[in-house]
């Protein structure tokens, strides 16, 4: 027997999700009730793997069904559910909408934030000045976020090349405050939030708990942990296990980066960034990386930050 198929249907009042044989007729093998959790056996001598089938889409869904029990469609006697062969996730994951087109966080280019604040800045100048800011090549706007979009793209592109070794790269992701996480990687040794700085020409050093760029300090290092706990504590809720988040400081255009003391946060030149990253200890199976892809990549799963239960800050 070939592959078993799934297919959801739904009607008012009625959800069920069928397990067929494949091809064109499709015969039913099961099918789940996933309101009331009763799985509906047509086929028994393909129990075992209707039933196989029906905890992996439970599980991969991230719906929250009850607990399974089984009936043969030709008999009224439930008896309860045999041990399924995939083991169900130990927390109980909250709904995840499907995935629209616009709801795609992997759709972002580096910088999407800050290019959608620039270009809101120039629709303020006249058509002639934008004209000619454009014959000119020129950004119109203030040098601070023109500088910090630069630095985002920098980073983007050095992280982007890691895509082909199958790491997987957000960028920009949208928070409910306004503001966003620059970059979300993910990959073997876990998941990282980069947080992109642009200081040409700067010496920067690294305390344990602050960043002296010229000997001004930024609280860049509390800002990059809360970052990192806070994604960690939303995937993990959404995936249903532990998701280790590293917070990383990537620094475009520095002169020298000293490092003075341990910190949990990583602080390196923004060139070198796809090379220090892949150097870290395996942490993911190739399945959680695509598991948790498939969370952080959805629009609506950050717009939840803030709500059920956590803090926001």
């Amino acid at each position: 027997m070939g592959e078993l198929a799934v297919k959801l249907w739904r009607v008012p009042g009625k959800e069920r999700l069928y397990v067929n044989k494949p091809g064109v007729r499709s015969a039913s093998v099961a099918w789940l009730d996933c309101l009331t959790g009763v799985v509906t056996i047509d086929d028994p001598e393909s129990e075992a793997a209707a039933l196989a089938k029906i905890e992996e889409w439970c599980q991969s869904s991230g719906r929250t069904i009850p607990p399974r029990t089984v009936r043969r469609s030709r008999g009224n006697t439930a008896r309860p559910a045999a041990k399924p062969p995939v083991p169900r996730p130990s927390t109980s994951v909250p709904f995840l909408p499907p995935l629209r087109e616009e709801d795609d966080l992997a759709r972002n280019v580096p910088g999407a934030g800050l290019e959608s604040l620039v270009r809101q800045g120039e629709a303020r100048y006249n058509v002639l000045v934008r004209l000619a800011a454009r014959m000119t090549r020129q950004r119109l706007g203030d040098a601070s976020t023109l500088r910090g979009l630069e630095g985002e793209q920098i980073v983007g592109a050095r992280l982007d090349s890691l895509r082909a070794a199958g790491w997987k790269v957000l960028h920009g992701i949208p928070l409910p405050s306004g503001s966003d996480i620059d970059h979300v990687v993910i990959g073997p040794p876990g998941v990282f939030t980069v947080n992109s700085k642009h200081h040409a020409g700067a010496t920067v050093w690294v305390g344990d708990k602050v960043v002296r760029v010229n000997r001004n300090g930024f609280p860049y290092l509390e800002n990059s942990e809360f970052e990192a706990a806070r994604t960690a504590a939303l995937l993990g809720e959404w995936c249903g296990f532990d998701v280790p988040v590293h917070p990383v400081i990537a620094v475009v255009g520095a002169r020298r980066i000293t490092n003075g003391a341990a910190s949990a946060v990583t602080v390196i030149d923004g060139e070198r960034i796809a090379s220090v990253l892949p150097a870290r200890p395996a942490a993911l199976t190739p399945d959680r990386v695509e598991r948790i892809f498939a969370v952080a990549r959805h629009r609506y799963v950050w717009g939840q930050v803030g709500k059920r239960g956590r803090k926001s800050r």
